[in-house]
């Protein structure tokens, strides 16, 4: 869906990733009961879409595909995310996102 939004309302789009941005600052700030950790606040709202997928066993060619953005970008966007949370593993995610 996000990717029609993008391509056929482009300044639809823009208007409710900002809305967005605003909303998920503050969501992002929540504890995670299961494993005692805080949602991982410090990731861009991108990032944290990412990760939340990569957190549910995702391939990067699955959430590109659903985002719409590039193979490239999704990698480039794990590799912040991983080094922003200090993990090496992409299983390691789980104890930073809620499931």
């Amino acid at each position: 869906m996000e990717a029609t939004l993008k391509k056929d309302y482009p300044e639809e789009f823009k208007r409710i990733i900002n809305i967005t941005y605003s909303f998920s600052d503050g969501w992002r700030k929540v504890h995670n009961p299961d494993t005692g950790h805080d949602v991982a606040d410090n990731l861009t709202t991108t990032e944290f879409a990412i990760a939340m997928l990569a957190a549910r066993g995702w391939t990067y060619q699955e959430i590109s595909t659903h985002i719409g953005i590039s193979l490239n970008t999704v990698k480039a966007h794990m590799k912040s995310v991983m080094s922003k949370l200090g993990v090496e593993q992409k299983s390691e995610l789980k104890k930073y996102m809620l499931k």
